[in-house]
């Protein structure tokens, strides 16, 4: 009886710890800043009622993609991250994860963010959302060690409230 308790505990446990290494992976906190923005001015829309089922939808959509583009941004930065104190314990560098597995949840995370703005608003946000995600992802995080140009880039997807 004992050894079984120890058992289920040790098991929420792990996935307790799990969960919160891929919350620390998509920055969580940060990107439901970012998102609470974007559902804020999407509210401020002229003609655009109060729909507790879109502001969800918003929220969830965003957030993945949101998430999805700090995991590949934490993938691409893994060996720099280990060398600095505030980013080392980050579950990449610490070797709580593998690259593989957040390779994994940064693919269903982005895609279920898009789908979600897709059906659940419309293709062209889906898109933006996309383009947002692989410039953030893709182009900003490696040209930001070698070039500070890579700011401009990397306002954009600022500027769509994604990343």
């Amino acid at each position: 009886m004992l050894q079984e308790n120890s058992i289920k505990l040790s098991l929420s446990y792990a996935i307790a710890s799990r969960v919160k290494d891929y919350f620390m992976m998509m920055k969580f906190t940060l990107t439901f800043m970012v998102v609470f923005s974007c559902v804020v001015a999407y509210l401020l829309v002229p003609g655009v009622e109060f729909d507790l089922i879109k502001v969800l939808l918003l929220f969830a959509g965003g957030i993945l993609v949101s998430g999805s583009a700090n995991i590949i941004n934490q993938i691409l930065e893994k060996e720099t991250d280990k060398l600095m104190a505030r980013t080392a314990p980050r579950p990449l560098p610490a070797g709580r994860l593998s690259i593989s597995e957040a390779a994994v949840v940064s693919v269903v995370t982005g895609l279920a963010g898009i789908l979600i703005l897709g059906f659940g608003f419309n293709w062209l946000s889906a898109m933006v959302s996309l383009v947002s995600l692989v410039l953030y992802g893709f182009v900003y995080t490696p040209w930001k060690k070698w070039n500070s140009l890579a700011v401009l880039v990397g306002a954009v997807p600022g500027a769509l409230a994604e990343p």
